[in-house]
């Protein structure tokens, strides 16, 4: 079995590797490093018009990356680390360019330990060839160089993806975080 430290040095010097999540298993390298990311189009069949998300180990790390209006940072101070990922304008563009959509950047803060061993923020995706259902252990059948197990993950689904511009607030993707943990904030529902 390969340890958090083995994984980190791995991921560190550009290798790609499985990390579990509280939502479902994930597909992880630096966000900052080209050919790893490349990789990871590679092993799940991505289409590269699809970014990435970016795992961050806090709310400081994500300021970094990005422009935390009010709301947003309400929501995160809420629920990160947590099966969340808020999609915000671009602070400036400082990964490679697979991690933004236009002027917004999607990130993720999990509720794992592992994260905090993590300085640098990396590109996290469900590990899974595309179009097939997220996993939910860590046989995910790719090849990647390590992989870290935890047993089943807890939720089994992928977290909600909530978009946050001038203080209004769109759900991109119903997941884990439900709507009653929600139903305090003004959203903007998919079937809306």
């Amino acid at each position: 079995m390969t340890s958090l430290s083995d994984i980190k040095h791995k991921i560190n010097f550009g290798h790609v590797c499985i990390l579990p999540t509280e939502t479902v298993y994930g597909i992880a390298c630096r966000a900052d490093d080209p050919t790893a990311i490349d990789r990871i189009y590679a092993i799940k069949g991505r289409g590269f018009n699809k970014p990435l998300a970016v795992c961050i180990r806090d709310i400081e790390a994500a300021k970094k990356l990005t422009e935390f209006e009010d709301m947003a940072l309400k929501l995160a101070k809420e629920f990160w680390p947590g099966p969340l990922t808020l999609v915000l304008p671009v602070y400036k563009k400082t990964l490679d360019k697979r991690c933004y959509q236009g002027d917004t950047i999607a990130l993720r803060c999990p509720d794992i330990a592992w994260r905090e061993h993590f300085k640098q923020p990396l590109a996290l995706t469900s590990a899974n060839k595309s179009g097939e259902p997220a996993a939910t252990t860590a046989e995910t059948g790719l090849e990647v160089d390590a992989v870290l197990d935890t047993g089943p993950s807890r939720e089994k689904i992928p977290s909600t993806i909530l978009a946050v511009k001038d203080g209004k607030i769109t759900c991109l993707r119903a997941g884990a975080l439900k709507a009653d943990a929600l139903a305090a904030y003004d959203i903007k529902w998919p079937n809306d």
